[in-house]
């Protein structure tokens, strides 16, 4: 999960577009299911497992330190094992500071679902504030359950428990990678439950309009549903859930493309290629000639919903990447051969297609040619805004990306944090005792543009940041400013 407030995790093959078939999603809940359980794990165990997961890491992934060193990963590894027999809690603690070692996005593990579900049961509460860093103050984001009123949003959040918040962020600050200024303030009802401290809450909190500080009691909230990695089951997933499309005001176009995780769900997959076609149908028909396309809160998933869109989208040549070398490794080709005959094909396609035939260890480079998108009788001509942000991640990311390399629209809003120069395609496995949950990526990508040597985020065309203030006030200064550039030359043109 990475930890990113509970979001859903990126699995490479997710790629099959809508095979959506029942043993792969049953084998796939299986691999990317957590079973570590708060009981004791001896020395040996630990260090089987921790051993497994470098090795994996090694193995999978075909540059797992372009962000650190060997050196340092073996040195944190060595002091994890010396720490001897440990909880399972600790220890899924120890695997998330392994992990964000590696400083790698999609190099992460995947949420203690059954613990969770086992310190529910036996009534703990989890803390019920979002945070967010802001001129070195930790304001509050969110609220669940309704905990304290929608007014404390932009408040600084001084203390918990007594505790100051710096020290609670500073003790878990080895456990995200670089992103964690964006991610560890969302993941503050799980860190505040691993360093158990109990609910209820008592929290300092400086008013923003005051400078007043005061205690406030706050009660917990076992409400995790929306910020845990958990699936539905495909009959239960619709197409809102991801990505929703409409048309504003009669003359803008709208796509809402909140994920891009749902290509394992064949009733979703299904639904978002017929939606796409009828949506931009109806763009053409009414002769919509602004499009905006909000990639703000999506953490990638598939790169089949991204293709589609720009494919309806782009006039030019393009491509979503320069090329990519993937890793031929042992445990891929084990992965590939479980799985159903149908996806085992679909995936042999392209850069897999002679992966066989390549020893273990080598890497596979391929490059990739900017090319026209297909025709279409529903292509959209206009102009299209594209909105991004630090939640942009993996593949929204990347088609963020080709927007930005191949001018196919304008990006509106906050660089990404991810960037385009990254390892992804992401293998699941397990480790064998402790039962953790991770991804390795198998193969690095390089940005739209080819350039290799650019480590840069993607960046907005027109910057407009959001802040907490904002969204406590319920304002969106981001489409505030695409709806009235939009209004603005529909002016100019009369």
């Amino acid at each position: 999960m990475k930890i990113k407030s509970f979001a859903s995790a990126l699995i490479g093959l997710t790629l099959c577009s809508a095979c959506g078939i029942k043993k792969y999603t049953s084998t796939m809940t299986s691999l990317t299911t957590t079973e570590v359980k708060n009981v004791v794990y001896s020395e040996k165990e630990i260090e089987q497992d921790i051993d497994y997961f470098i090795k994996s890491v090694e193995e999978v992934s075909p540059f797992p330190y372009m962000k650190t060193d060997s050196g340092s990963i073996q040195s944190l590894a060595l002091a994890k094992k010396k720490k001897g027999d440990r909880t399972g809690k600790e220890l899924y603690l120890d695997f998330m500071e392994l992990a964000a070692a590696y400083n790698v996005g999609h190099i992460y593990t995947f949420p203690p679902e059954q613990m969770l579900d086992e310190a529910i049961r036996n009534g703990d509460r989890f803390f019920p504030v979002f945070l967010k860093l802001n001129h070195g103050k930790w304001e509050i984001l969110g609220i669940m359950s309704n905990a304290l009123p929608d007014d404390y949003v932009g408040n600084e959040v001084k203390k918990i428990n007594g505790i100051p918040v710096e020290d609670i962020i500073k003790k878990f600050s080895p456990l995200f990678d670089e992103e964690r200024e964006q991610t560890i303030g969302a993941s503050m009802p799980f860190l505040v439950w691993a360093a158990d401290i109990k609910s209820p809450f008592s929290v300092e909190i400086v008013n923003k309009n005051t400078g007043v500080a005061s205690v406030v009691a706050v009660e917990g909230s076992n409400d995790l549903a929306k910020y845990r990695n958990k699936r539905q089951d495909d009959g239960q997933q619709k197409l809102d859930d991801f990505i929703t499309f409409e048309i504003r005001d009669n003359d803008t176009g709208f796509i809402n493309a909140k994920s891009f995780y749902f290509a394992q769900s064949k009733t979703v997959s299904k639904a978002f290629t017929k939606k796409l076609d009828s949506y931009f149908n109806e763009l053409q028909e009414k002769g919509i000639s602004n499009l905006i396309i909000d990639l703000r809160e999506n953490g990638g998933g598939s790169g089949f919903p991204a293709e589609s869109i720009l494919q309806r989208i782009a006039n030019k040549p393009y491509r979503q990447s320069g090329g990519s070398t993937m890793r031929v490794s042992a445990q891929f080709r084990d992965f590939i051969a479980d799985l159903p005959w149908v996806l085992r094909m679909f995936v042999k396609r392209g850069q897999m297609k002679d992966y066989d035939k390549h020893p273990v260890g080598t890497n596979i480079e391929s490059e990739t040619k900017p090319t026209m998108p297909k025709k279409a009788k529903n292509k959209f001509s206009g102009q299209v805004y594209v909105l991004i942000g630090p939640g942009t991640h993996s593949a929204a990311m990347m088609m963020a990306n080709a927007v930005e390399d191949f001018d196919l629209g304008i990006l509106v809003g906050e660089p990404t944090v991810s960037i385009p120069r990254e390892l992804s395609n992401g293998l699941p496995m397990k480790t064998p005792n402790a039962r953790i949950s991770f991804i390795v990526p198998a193969t690095l990508f390089t940005r739209a543009n080819g350039d290799a040597t650019n480590y840069q985020p993607v960046k907005p065309d027109v910057v407009v940041e959001t802040t907490a203030e904002d969204i406590k006030n319920g304002q969106d200064p981001v489409m505030q400013y695409v709806v009235g550039k939009i209004t603005n030359e529909k002016r100019k043109r009369k």
